[in-house]
């Protein structure tokens, strides 16, 4: 399988490299100046890759005010970048291939090439080369597209779809950072950390009205709990999360609510099964609804998904659960934010005790107002 990959990939090259002339170009030969459209690929299928690439597109809304700017994201990530004030356009790549038909393609391909299409593409890979980015970067008939100097298609062939290469820093450094670095290298400096992700009057509205229903009582903090990942090996145990609640409820006068997603369900009445403690539990919500009800809490409690950069977006404290993946590389960088890991880097050996501490922890820090 490995060999066919490779040998597709291999074919890809040869065959762009036919209409490409393969000439490298320094950032600095770049007509910054004359961008005036500017088109962001960042077609991952993860809701927290996307949140993490907001302050890049923020950053280059600020260095090109001007600039039509268009973003390319996958169906499943659309709602986390609707009313982004720094996008003028979002261009919907569909994973499966089920959705495509010529009608859609020639859309999808219009609105790469409108107006005369963009005068640079920047192809946001970081972790992996995604050659679907590399294909709708090409598509679009930038002329200068501008990409990562790290990842290569076929390391035997030299590099003719990025002809704008960018450094990687070598310090272990943020992922919101690594993307940064690639709109930093042609004069696009950094405009904070903090995510973007607007919500509506009308969403917000929809969110207090099921916020309303639960009937919170007390004037305790309110915390929101979300368990779900479809990776196991990212989940914290089930029993123990169900002990750090047991704990706030019994500890504080904190009130818990659990938040879940359309795949949850069987997981939750097994869950509160698990509980000695009553807790609240939303309804399923749509995933913008979602968001704003989540703004509603005062702490939120969840894994290593995306839900953990839907709280950040929102402005929400957070303890989150990691595994495999570094929290100094992947958790919001905020001080509002509070990661719990194991030595081993295994979701199951993080302790009910470690757990607690944090949210002990997290609960004295908002009380005191020291965010």
């Amino acid at each position: 399988m490995r060999m066919i990959e490779r040998f597709l990939k291999r074919l890809l090259v040869q065959l762009i490299g036919l209409f490409r002339s393969g000439r490298m170009i320094s950032p600095r030969e770049l007509p910054i100046n004359r961008f005036n459209r500017i088109l962001i690929v960042r077609q991952h299928d993860q809701l927290g890759d996307l949140l993490i690439i907001t302050p890049t597109i923020r950053a280059v809304r600020k260095r090109f005010p001007n600039a039509y700017i268009g973003v390319v994201v996958r169906e499943y990530t659309v709602p986390v970048i609707w009313d982004n004030p720094h996008v003028d356009e979002i261009i919907v790549f569909y994973e499966k291939l089920k959705k495509w038909n010529v009608q859609m393609f020639s859309l999808f391909l219009d609105q790469l090439r409108r107006d005369g299409g963009y005068d640079c593409a920047i192809v946001l890979n970081t972790i992996s080369r995604s050659v679907s980015s590399d294909i709708i970067a090409v598509l679009s008939k930038a002329k200068y597209i501008i990409g990562p100097n790290h990842l290569k298609l076929d390391s035997d062939l030299p590099e003719k779809i990025y002809n704008v290469l960018t450094p990687r820093s070598s310090q272990h450094q943020l992922e919101i950072e690594h993307n940064l670095d690639i709109v930093k290298a042609i004069g696009v400096p950094a405009d904070g950390y903090e995510y973007d992700l607007s919500i509506d009057e009308d969403e917000q509205s929809e969110a207090n009205k099921i916020y309303q229903s639960l009937h919170f009582s007390g004037n305790g903090l309110k915390i929101g709990v979300h368990f779900g990942t479809l990776d196991e090996t990212r989940r914290f145990p089930l029993p123990k999360l169900a002990r750090v609640i047991d704990w706030i409820k019994t500890n504080t006068d904190c009130e818990v609510v659990l938040i879940i997603g359309p795949n949850e369900v069987k997981l939750r009445d097994g869950f509160l099964r698990m509980l000695k403690s009553r807790i609240l539990c939303a309804p399923l919500m749509p995933l913008r609804i979602s968001c704003a009800f989540i703004q509603r809490m005062n702490l939120f409690l969840c894994n290593d998904t995306g839900t953990l950069h839907i709280a950040s977006a929102m402005r929400v404290p957070t303890v989150s659960f990691h595994s495999l993946n570094d929290p100094a590389v992947w958790k919001p960088p905020h001080d509002r934010h509070v990661s719990v890991r194991a030595e081993d880097k295994k979701i199951t050996s993080i302790s009910a005790e470690q757990a607690i501490e944090a949210v002990k922890a997290q609960i004295e820090k908002i009380q005191h107002a020291h965010y």
